[in-house]
């Protein structure tokens, strides 16, 4: 089995930093382990998006609208709501969402990801029902693959980087090469959190569903998994790293015997 380890997350007071000094070290950080988070963030769409707008354009989600902040098309609102959870929209599921690439189907490949964390919502509950982010590092678990796989490895990789069908009717590489690589690993992934269901059930024999099905076992493994603070900002490298999170309760019953829902709530943001 592996023995590779996760890198540290770095972090940064935004009170402690003026905003070139702020953007200088969050580029560092970008361009070495490709992720940085930044605490004590203001939390409004205003100061959001100025801060992101010096990494590149922030882009309007591409699916439907359901989840878009109404004072900024650019931000996904993640928050639990029960009849918009009964409809199936994934900015309002209490369930844990695997780790994925933001807007997978999008070419070229947008450069960055952010989420800014508004409310933590509960943070007393069991371990991975928090809603803890998940931090995916894709060359960290390409690999734990190379090293749990041993002779089978080469097959699986080459699994990755040819086509696979995807839920929208196309077919796509989920893995593609950098021409910034630092090693043979590191490998750019644009991943769906519907992929490996998808290709399960319609592929089952297909070679990519294997591939697929130890990419996820492995980022699984070796996935940072941090509790986010009211106004911690994460920022990272898209091709580099995938993002999740744990379970959220998303209802309780308070003394009254009133059902109450659960105040977590987070924006997200990709950035071309």
């Amino acid at each position: 089995m592996s023995s590779v380890l996760a890198p540290e997350l770095e972090t940064i007071s935004w009170r402690r930093m003026d905003g070139p000094e702020l953007v200088h070290a969050a580029r560092a950080a970008l361009a070495g382990p490709g992720v940085l988070r930044v605490s004590e963030f203001p939390t409004t769409t205003r100061e959001y998006l100025r801060f992101l707008r010096a990494f590149g354009e922030p882009l309007r989600y591409y699916g439907s609208d359901a989840g878009t902040h109404p004072e900024a098309s650019e931000i996904w609102q993640i928050k639990y709501d029960p009849e918009s959870a009964a409809r199936g929209e994934t900015h309002a599921l209490a369930g844990p969402l695997s780790a994925h690439s933001s807007q997978s189907l999008r070419d070229p490949r947008p450069r960055f990801f952010s989420m800014l964390m508004v409310n933590a919502g509960w943070q007393h509950l069991p371990l991975r029902t928090n809603g803890e982010s998940v931090l995916a590092p894709w060359r960290l678990a390409v690999e734990t693959m190379r090293a749990d796989l041993g002779a089978a490895f080469d097959s699986v990789r080459q699994a990755l980087l040819d086509e696979v069908p995807f839920p929208d009717g196309s077919s796509r590489t989920v893995a593609y090469q950098l021409a910034s690589a630092r090693s043979v690993d590191d490998l750019g992934i644009r991943l769906k959190s519907d992929l490996l269901p998808f290709l399960e059930q319609a592929w089952p024999m297909h070679r990519g569903t294997h591939a697929v099905r130890h990419l996820v076992d492995a980022a699984q493994k070796t996935a940072l998994r941090i509790s986010l603070q009211s106004g911690d900002l994460v920022l990272l490298d898209n091709d580099r790293w995938g993002h999740g999170r744990e379970s959220v309760v998303g209802t309780a019953q308070n003394l009254g015997g009133e059902l109450t829902l659960n105040p977590r709530e987070l924006w997200s943001v990709t950035i071309d």
